[in-house]
């Protein structure tokens, strides 16, 4: 069976009163397989807060990774984090809960990383 995607709103850290919305996926096959996931955040005034793009792919240097970017309102590049291999294989070194935890911020994954295989 496929793994399951990460529960987005813990990755992104999304505070209990705004809201997560799935603004589509983009899949992409062959020698450079990807899938791309978008969301929008609304604060309780339904204001869009941020945008949100996450991504479990093989690039075209042959090097698995997984991660996000967070843009603001505007558009502006403000936050993001990557990890260099993909969701799935995350997932299966680390518990579920530990995987999205790594997949949050960068000292997350360093407080995980002496798990993972080399």
């Amino acid at each position: 069976m496929p793994c399951a995607p990460p529960a987005f709103e813990t990755i992104f850290r999304i505070p209990g009163e705004h809201r997560l919305e799935s603004a589509g996926m983009l899949g992409r096959g062959g020698r450079v397989f990807g899938i791309c996931w978008f969301h929008q955040e609304f604060d309780p005034a339904d204001r869009l807060v941020a945008r949100y793009e996450t991504y479990d792919e093989v690039g075209a240097d042959g090097e698995p990774r997984c991660g996000w970017r967070r843009y603001d309102e505007a558009g502006r590049l403000t936050l993001g984090h990557e990890v260099g291999m993909r969701w799935a294989a995350l997932v299966e070194c680390l518990s579920r809960p530990e995987a999205e935890t790594a997949l949050q911020h960068p000292r997350a994954l360093a407080r995980e990383r002496d798990r993972l295989p080399a």
